[in-house]
């Protein structure tokens, strides 16, 4: 899958591959929140994170924003859950187009969605622009 990246997103890869020295798969920016989404190979979340939160703490104070970093799966699954861990159950149905549904515990449910669906919107467009996923519900 083919991604797009704005000159602002190509801006902020290069420093964060620069000063933590792991590859980003996926960058989302919401300045709404001030918050930068990176998405990094599988198995390089401790090096972008560094020893005691070094690195990326780091990069937050030259930025100016807050970062989350996610680890990428080559399995589908397997990042659904490292995206949404309070989930307990995932479905994938693949019809007309590909639907994923995820059962989480009752309590974790006003968490994993946020306030205003920004959670949920910040799922559909990692799960949309890395596995071409249409929708994502949580139950």
């Amino acid at each position: 899958m083919v991604l797009i990246f704005d000159t602002e997103s190509i801006r902020l890869i290069t420093l964060f591959e620069n000063l933590t020295g792991t590859n980003v798969r996926d960058c989302l920016v919401d300045n709404s929140v001030n918050t930068v989404y990176f998405v990094v190979e599988e198995g390089k979340v401790g090096m972008a994170i560094g020893k005691n939160g070094d690195s990326v703490k780091n990069v937050e104070n030259l930025i100016k924003k807050n970062i989350k970093i996610f680890e990428f799966s080559s399995n589908l699954n397997d990042f659904i859950k490292k995206i949404i861990p309070q989930g307990i159950e995932i479905k994938v149905r693949n019809e007309d187009k590909i639907m994923v549904e995820v059962k989480v515990d009752r309590k974790d449910k006003a968490m994993v969605i946020g306030r205003d669906g920004k959670n949920l919107k910040l799922y559909k467009e990692l799960l949309g622009r890395n596995y071409g996923v249409n929708e994502v519900i949580i139950k």
